[in-house]
């Protein structure tokens, strides 16, 4: 009976031939002389990529005859495929009970070990693999690929030169073990590696650039460039060549040679505007502004929204003493442009004026009012107008959106510093402590302030040695060390961390103030004097300069020390 309701599925479709193999109580049972139609039919499905009805054939052609091995292992596979790894190891630990010495099986029961994340178990299976088949090259590949996850790379270059053995002219085998001796350091032995496989394929353009880029790395340049220039002469349009023989000039300072490659590489591909604004670039390097302007001036016309070479078209203009004309280049940069903040630095510095950066930047948070950059920004540049006043305007505004962002609120802090409301810095900084206790800045931040206002003098000094403990090398963080010990009497101390904060901060002109407080109170007077004049030398900001200088008039006079 059996007979009469199977064969004359023979003629359905393999759809519907799937769907009844799933929902068919003929799967109840099977005599295992039915087991190879199954597996017929399993294995079209499988060629369908259906492999849901070709697992459900299978698992009956198993019912029908459970040692059949062939069905077993495509089972496995199937497994493996659809990510079942827990029944993919159970099935190849039955199949290797009933047959020992199968191979696959045993290299399909590693495979699932490798993608389950169990590399021991993967090694040790891999390991028996190749006690059987010395040269299953998969096997070789999957336990190098292990033991490279694992960082056990003397492993990985043991296997691989197994592997080297058996495919001596498989250049990607000399690639990897060029990159082990690599990332060891042993870069004469990495050479090597490369080399052999640039001898197999000379004109591969994914080692070549490999290849160039270690040697690059290492310091060999010249190396680097003959083997760019040998084989962009035997391949003259690869593009890539160019590009790599550019980037090698560019950083070797040849500026001329680097011109000539853009040339080239125009006449290949034609005058891209990324192309030609780094053209102009080169020529800016050159010092021949008036010719990089017209590059960038072609640039603009083939993409006006170019902004990057816009910016740098007002930086010639200043070069050549355009102020106006710079001006107007920058203000033609948009805020959400990637070199607005540039532009505007460059507004700032050019005009001093800090109402024509207030009205730009008004402009710019009217699009884009949640901008945390954008107010960032807008503190540092007010900060350095000496204009907090405008700063402060602009972050309270934002004050509700970003009052536990710590950068905001830093920033926001700066700006509070600059108009004297320290204290007001102490009320609005603390509370993020909770959610920011072990930040090296925060805790720098406030413990420098009260240092400043020279009280809780205690609480400071904790706050500046942990975050100090946190950045150790920060000379801001030693100078507000030294600063706190000075506000306690400890001057010597002072002394001995306000040179070592110079040592590691000698252009901060904060930090010669400090270093002039300490020697004066120290009786160096005249030490002191030239702290001071150090101190103005390298003060921006007008409020730093007016402070600074009026201590050094009080205690130095007129004396030129």
């Amino acid at each position: 009976m059996q007979k009469i309701i199977l064969w004359p599925l023979k003629v359905l479709s393999l759809g519907l031939l799937g769907w009844l193999l799933i929902s068919s109580p003929l799967w109840a049972k099977c005599p295992p002389a039915e087991a190879y139609y199954y597996y017929l039919v399993g294995e079209q499905l499988l060629l369908r990529g259906d492999l849901l009805s070709a697992r459900k054939a299978l698992e009956k052609v198993i019912t029908c005859d459970p040692k059949a091995l062939t069905p077993q292992k495509e089972l496995l596979k199937i497994y493996l495929q659809s990510r079942q790894y827990d029944k993919a190891i159970d099935l190849a630990q039955k199949i290797l009970k009933q047959f020992p010495d199968d191979k696959e099986t045993l290299f399909l029961l590693a495979r699932a070990y490798w993608l389950q994340k169990r590399p021991f178990r993967a090694v040790e299976t891999l390991e028996r693999v190749l006690e059987k088949d010395p040269g299953n090259t998969e096997a070789l590949s999957i336990l190098t690929s292990i033991y490279l996850e694992q960082n056990q790379l003397e492993k990985a270059l043991k296997v691989l030169k197994r592997l080297a053995q058996k495919n001596p002219r498989n250049p990607a085998i000399y690639i990897e073990i060029a990159r082990i001796y690599r990332k060891k350091g042993e870069f004469d032995q990495a050479r090597k590696y490369y080399s052999k496989a640039l001898e197999l394929e000379p004109d591969n353009i994914k080692i070549l650039l490999e290849y160039g880029n270690f040697l690059e790395k290492i310091g060999a340049f010249e190396k680097a460039q003959k083997l760019y220039e040998e084989a962009l002469a035997r391949n003259p349009e690869q593009f890539h060549l160019y590009e790599a023989l550019l980037r090698l000039y560019v950083n070797s300072d040849e500026f001329e040679k680097a011109l000539k490659m853009i040339n080239k590489l125009e006449k290949l591909v034609g005058q891209r505007p990324q192309l030609l604004f780094r053209k102009a670039l080169l020529l800016m390097d050159l010092g021949r502004n008036e010719e990089a302007e017209k590059v960038l001036t072609k640039v603009l016309e083939k993409k006006p929204d170019f902004y990057t070479a816009l910016f740098y078209l007002g930086i010639i203009k200043e070069k050549q003493g355009l102020k106006e004309e710079a001006l107007k280049a920058y203000q033609k940069i948009p805020p959400d442009s990637e070199v607005f903040p540039l532009a505007l630095r460059r507004i700032a510095a050019l005009t001093r004026d800090p109402q024509k950066v207030y009205a730009v930047l008004e402009e710019a948070f009217s699009n884009r009012p949640d901008n945390k950059d954008l107010y960032l920004l807008a503190a540092s540049i007010f900060d350095q107008l000496d204009a907090c006043d405008l700063g402060l305007n602009l972050m309270k505004r934002a004050l509700p959106r970003f009052s536990e962002d710590l950068d905001f609120m830093i920033s926001y802090a700066m700006l509070l510093v600059c108009i004297g409301q320290e204290e007001e810095v102490i009320k609005v900084l603390s509370p993020l402590l909770q959610k920011y206790p072990d930040d090296p800045d925060l805790l720098n931040f406030i413990g420098y302030t009260l240092a400043d206002l020279n009280k809780d003098l205690d609480r400071a000094e904790k706050y500046i040695r942990k975050a100090l403990s946190i950045k150790p090398e920060s000379g801001y963080i030693v100078d507000s060390l030294a600063w706190v010990q000075f506000r306690k009497g400890q001057y010597e101390k002072a002394l001995k961390n306000i040179k070592k904060a110079l040592e590691l901060s000698p252009d901060d002109p904060v930090i010669y103030e400090h270093y002039g407080d300490i020697l004066k109170e120290l009786g160096q007077i005249k030490e002191a004097c030239k702290a001071y004049k150090k101190a103005l030398s390298l003060a921006k900001k007008k409020r730093d300069r007016q402070r600074i200088s009026q201590k050094k008039e009080k205690l130095c006079g007129k004396a030129s020390y």
